[in-house]
C-alpha cells in the first residue's frame, strides 16, 4: 500500500498518521500492524515500512527503507487543459497523471462550459489535487504533477508562454500536419549516429499541449496560439471528447518519444 504525506520524512524515524490516513489505511483498508506501507511526499523516492501499532485515533509506521526510484516522464509534457465539466475534468486530471504529465493549468477559453467563481477555486484546486495524489498512490509515480491555478488563454499566451523553454501544440481541424507525423519529423536526430546527443535532447525537451473544450477552440484562439509560435496538428477526421484528445495526444507523445518509445530505449542503451 502507498500514501502520499505532506510530511518531511527521514529513514528510520517513526511517523504518526490521524485523520483521514489513519481512517483510510486502518479502517477503509483494514490495514493490520506489521503490515507493510510505501510512503512519499513528492521530493523524490519513497519509504518502505511497516505498520508497528494501530490506536484508536491514530496509527504509528517505522520507516525502515528509503528507494531512491523516481517514475517520473523522460520527456516532460504540459497540460494546458480548457475547463470541463465535473467528472470530464477529474477523469483527465486522474489519467493524464498516469500517463506521466508533468504539470496541468486549467485554461479558461471562449466556450469553456465550466466557469470556476472567485471563491470557488480554491476547494476546486484542492479537490484536484487530491486526485491528482491517488492517481499517483496507484501508479506508483513519487513526484505528483504541478497543478497550477486557472487562468485564461488569453492571459497565458500574454503572460506565462514569453517564459518559457517548451513547443507548443494546439489541435486544430485545418491543420495541415498531422500529431503522429510532426512528432516524427521531430524525433529524428540531426546527427543520427549521435545518440547520446539525442538522448540528452528527448529528455531534455518539454512539449505544452492546449486542449480546447467541448466545444473546441475558437478561430481566434488557434490563431492567437499560432501567431505566438505554437504548432497546430490534426488528430485525423473524426472529432473527439476533450477528455479524449488530451489522453491521445499525452499517449502519442509518450509512445513515439517519450516513456514508451523503442527510439528512446536505443538512445539509452549502455
Amino acid at each position: 500500500m502507498r500514501r502520499f504525506l505532506i510530511h518531511l520524512l527521514m529513514f528510520g524515524e517513526e511517523i504518526t498518521l490521524q485523520n483521514e490516513d489513519y481512517n483510510y489505511i486502518a479502517r477503509v483498508l483494514r490495514s493490520r500492524e506489521n503490515d507493510p506501507i510505501v510512503l512519499f511526499n513528492g521530493e523524490g523516492g519513497e519509504y518502505h515500512g511497516n505498520i508497528v501499532e494501530i490506536a484508536k485515533r491514530h496509527l504509528t509506521v517505522k520507516l525502515k527503507k528509503y528507494n531512491p526510484i523516481n517514475r517520473t516522464s523522460n520527456i516532460k509534457i504540459h497540460l494546458l487543459q480548457s475547463l470541463a465539466k465535473g467528472e470530464k475534468m477529474e477523469l483527465i486530471l486522474q489519467k493524464s497523471t498516469e500517463l506521466g504529465i508533468t504539470s496541468i493549468t486549467p485554461l479558461a477559453t471562449e466556450r469553456s462550459v465550466m466557469h470556476l467563481k472567485k471563491d470557488q477555486t480554491e476547494k476546486r484546486l484542492e479537490r484536484w489535487n487530491n486526485i491528482i495524489t491517488s492517481a499517483c498512490e496507484q501508479c506508483e509515480l513519487n513526484i505528483p504533477p504541478m497543478l497550477h491555478a486557472p487562468i485564461s488563454i488569453e492571459n497565458w499566451i500574454q503572460d506565462v508562454l514569453p517564459t518559457l523553454n517548451t513547443t507548443v501544440i494546439t489541435l486544430a481541424p485545418t491543420a495541415i500536419h498531422s500529431l503522429g507525423s510532426f512528432l516524427k519529423a521531430f524525433s529524428m536526430p540531426e546527427h543520427p549516429h549521435s545518440e547520446d546527443n539525442f538522448a540528452q535532447e528527448i529528455t531534455e525537451h518539454s512539449f505544452t499541449i492546449v486542449i480546447g473544450p467541448e466545444g473546441g477552440l475558437t478561430e481566434d484562439e488557434i490563431q492567437a496560439l499560432q501567431d505566438a509560435g505554437a504548432k497546430s496538428v490534426s488528430l485525423g477526421q473524426r472529432i473527439l471528447r476533450t477528455e479524449t484528445a488530451a489522453l491521445s495526444v499525452i499517449s502519442t507523445i509518450q509512445g513515439l518519444i517519450g516513456d514508451w518509445s523503442t527510439m528512446t530505449e536505443m538512445a539509452f542503451e549502455d
